[in-house]
Formats: structure tokens, C-alpha cells, sequence
């Protein structure tokens, strides 16, 4: 081998030698007890919280790589609230060199946020904390100043990939979860950034599962608007807006629209039995409030439902077979509609009515957040069904507002995951009880009872 090209050959040896000692010197530096701290130390004073770290290491093609990140709950220190696969950071070596510490890209991978709800009714949210603003204070002593190289640090970019976050109820309970959550931003100066983001699929309640849902954000250290947010929603279109402000009196301002969403598509992701369930939804609802805490929280709505097909109240199914009149089978509405207002942990129901061609069911009342429900209710029928049905509806129904129309006023009480009624008593005369079936059962999203256990629910009502 000629001696230049053996000379050439131990130059690079030697070069990637000292590349490799580096990367190890910078490896074991980073991996060092007082440089872990100094790194929690300011993940602790930006997120106000305890960061733990479980390793770090550095390359130059990686970056600078946190693994096993997590915030542990405080109420429950042996329970994470936040928790992330990684935080990769890259950055170029030579602006170090002239004290500045350029951050090109940030990403967190994986992140899992549980926010959960104590029994009290606050939710542990990890916000952070408010931002400092100008304003006069009384003059204190200076604190002594730290010695050492002063670095400057930008952060340029920041990526959030594959996260998901869980709101967790004081009974346990799911309530919102997020998944496959995506944010792309670019940090603007004072920290503040704007981009966008995007949730492949959301799940409320383990029965509304809107998905797609995305669009542009700001956030100014203290504010984060979403004034552009829309997706979809039973193969309807969803749309609104979103604003939260941080810090010690957090609020948030909800504003969202639905239009067309497919009523089959609804009760199908509620994993009930659709039947012969028809029609669309479309309505709006507007909420805002401390978001750690339920009574807090006020707004209302409106929904409507379009073209609608929905089973009826099972007494009415029957005596509609007996006397085979097809409305009482199946109700096609001509007008279903409701307005409601939430205030003091209660969703108030202003005005419900669903009309049919010769029946109307109109209700109001409260639906509390803890699933009690005491609606005021009335069944109204036409002056066509009447005849038809002839002595069969008793002598309970009287005359209404409407004219041709009689009614019997009945009331819904129990919880939303089993409603009861007193509607049969009304009609026959005779204390019967039971859980509400039908019609009012789609509303509650809850699967029509068996025979076998509304027999048993009856003979325990009889007994007593």
C-alpha cells in the first residue's frame, strides 16, 4: 500500500476516533447526575410540575434524545399524568460555540395526557402557568446573580406525534378521550406559536365518536385559540371554534356547529341497535367556563332533527299492532326539535317536541351531570287517533291548546342510563312503574328492555 494512502487511512481513523470519543464524552456528560437535574430543572420551570427523565443520549444525525419522560399526578404520586415515549431535539453545533443554543426542531412522541376529576369536582389538568406581564411591584432586594456563560435559546419548531389524552371522571369513568393527536408548530419570538393540529378520533361519553377533526391554532404563552376547527361526525360535517386561557383562573370558551350528521351512523358508534332509526341531526352548542371545575360551566344549544324515523313507546307499538295503525309502529316526524340551557352542573331541557302526523310528545326539565333526570313530559293526540283507537286510551287525557288534540301529562325520572315513567299508570289508571322503552329510550340512547326483564321489573313494581 503507498505510504499516502496509508497516511490518508490513519488520518481517518483518527478522525472518526475523536468523533467517537466525543460523541461518548458528550454522551456520558448528558447522562450525568447534576446535568439530568439541570434538565428537569427547566422542563419544571416551564410546565410548573415534576419532570421525570428515565435517559438521554446525543447524536449528531438524532440529536439530543430524552427518553421515558413523565409527570406524575399529584394527588397520586405512584400514578403519571403525563407520560411520552421521547423528546427528540436537534440542534447545530456551531452556534454553540458563540453561546446560542438554536433548537431546529422539537418533537414529543407518543405523549399520553390523563386529566382525571377529583371528588370534589375539580379536574388535575397540567396547564401551565401564567406568563409574567408588566406590572409594578414593590421594590426588593436584587438576588444574587449566578456566574457562568450566559447561553441564548431558540426554539424554532416544535412537532407533537401519535399523542392521546383521557379525561377521567371521579367514578372512573371515561368522559373525552383523544387519539392520534398531531401538532405542527412554529414558535414565534417570546415563545408564543402558531400551526396546526389534527385528532384522527375523539370518543364523549363512549357514545358520540367525532373524527378528522383539525385546523390552524395560535398561542401566546398564555392563550391558545382554535378559531377554525372542523371534522365530521356520523358522516355529518362538524365545525366551531375553541379558546382557552391559562393560569391560576383557567377558562375556556366552546363554540361547535353540526349539520346533516346520519341518526343510524349516531346510534350505531353508541353501540346500540339502530332498527329502523332514519333521519339527520343538525344543531349548535355554545359552553364556557373553568375548565377544572363542572359547576362552572354554563352555554347552551339547540338541536333538530331532519326527516326523522324513530320506534315509538312500546305500549303504543303494541296497542299499534293490535289495532294495526302503522304510526303507532313506527313514528315519521313531520318537527323534532329541543333547545337547552347548562348552568349549575344541569343540562336544562327549555323545550322538546316531536310531532308526528297525529302525535306529539313535548318535555322539560333537568338532566343533571351526575345522570339524574326529572322532565315534566306530555303525549298529545290527534283527533284522527282518537277515533281510532276509541276507549282504548282511558279517561285520563284531556283537552289541550291544540286544537283536536287531547293530552295526558307523565313525568321521566331515574338516571339517562335508566330512565322510568309513569306513563302506563297514567293511561290505564293503574300503578305499573317500569323503565321507559322506545321512543324515549333512542332519545337516552338505551336499548329497548327484553320482555323477559320488563316482566320481572313489573312484578317487582307489583309486589311493592
Amino acid at each position: 500500500m503507498p505510504k499516502i494512502a496509508k497516511r490518508l487511512l490513519f488520518v481517518a481513523a483518527a478522525i472518526v476516533a475523536v468523533i467517537a470519543l466525543l460523541l461518548l464524552c458528550i454522551n456520558l456528560y448528558l447522562q450525568s447526575g447534576g446535568v439530568q437535574q439541570r434538565i428537569r430543572s427547566a422542563a419544571e420551570r416551564a410546565l410548573g410540575a415534576e419532570v421525570r427523565i428515565r435517559s438521554t443520549s446525543y447524536t449528531p444525525w438524532g440529536g439530543l434524545n430524552l427518553r421515558g419522560l413523565s409527570i406524575p399526578d399529584p394527588t397520586a404520586p405512584d400514578r403519571d399524568m403525563v407520560r411520552a415515549a421521547g423528546l427528540r431535539v436537534r440542534f447545530p453545533l456551531g452556534p454553540l460555540l458563540r453561546q446560542r443554543f438554536v433548537v431546529t426542531e422539537c418533537k414529543l412522541i407518543e405523549p399520553v395526557v390523563i386529566a382525571r376529576q377529583t371528588p370534589d369536582g375539580d379536574w388535575i389538568l397540567p396547564l401551565p402557568g401564567p406568563r409574567p406581564r408588566d406590572v409594578e411591584v414593590p421594590a426588593q432586594p436584587a438576588a444574587p446573580s449566578v456566574k457562568g456563560p450566559s447561553f441564548k435559546a431558540e426554539l424554532q419548531r416544535f412537532w407533537l406525534a401519535g399523542g392521546s389524552m383521557v379525561f377521567i371522571d371521579s367514578k372512573n369513568r371515561p368522559v373525552l378521550s383523544l387519539d392520534k393527536v398531531d401538532i405542527d408548530a412554529k414558535i414565534l419570538p417570546d415563545y408564543a406559536a402558531e400551526g396546526t393540529f389534527y385528532i384522527a378520533r375523539m370518543q364523549v361519553s363512549n357514545s358520540l365518536k367525532p373524527g378528522k377533526i383539525g385546523g390552524p391554532f395560535t398561542w401566546d404563552g398564555r392563550v391558545l385559540d382554535l378559531p377554525e376547527i372542523s371534522g365530521v361526525l356520523a358522516g355529518g360535517k362538524l365545525s366551531g371554534s375553541y379558546r382557552l386561557e391559562t393560569g391560576n383562573e383557567p377558562s375556556f370558551l366552546l363554540n361547535m356547529r353540526v349539520d346533516d350528521a346520519l341518526l343510524k351512523k349516531l346510534v350505531e358508534d353508541a353501540l346500540l341497535e339502530p332498527g329502523k332509526t332514519d333521519g339527520k341531526l343538525r344543531g349548535s352548542v355554545q359552553l364556557g367556563g373553568d375548565p377544572r371545575r363542572s359547576e362552572s360551566v354554563s352555554g347552551g344549544g339547540q338541536m333538530e332533527l331532519i326527516e326523522a324515523t324513530l320506534r315509538p313507546i312500546e305500549f303504543l307499538v303494541q296497542v299499534g299492532q293490535l289495532l294495526q295503525i302503522d304510526e303507532l309502529q313506527l313514528l315519521r316526524l313531520h318537527e323534532a326539535r329541543t333547545a337547552f340551557t347548562v348552568r349549575n352542573e344541569r343540562v336544562h331541557v327549555d323545550d322538546l317536541i316531536l310531532k308526528s302526523e297525529n302525535v306529539i310528545i313535548t318535555a322539560t326539565g333537568p338532566i343533571r351531570f351526575n345522570g339524574k333526570l326529572n322532565l315534566a313530559a306530555r303525549l298529545l293526540v290527534g283527533s284522527k287517533l282518537q277515533r281510532q283507537l276509541g276507549g282504548m286510551l282511558g279517561n285520563n287525557f284531556v283537552d289541550s291548546e291544540i286544537p283536536d288534540y287531547r293530552q295526558l301529562p307523565f313525568s321521566v325520572t331515574g338516571r339517562v342510563d335508566s330512565p322510568r315513567t309513569d306513563l302506563l299508570d297514567k293511561i290505564t289508571g293503574v300503578k305499573l312503574g317500569g323503565e321507559v322503552p322506545g321512543i324515549l329510550k333512542n332519545l337516552f340512547q338505551m336499548v329497548p328492555p327484553q320482555k323477559k326483564k320488563k316482566k320481572s321489573s313489573d312484578a317487582k313494581d307489583a309486589q311493592n
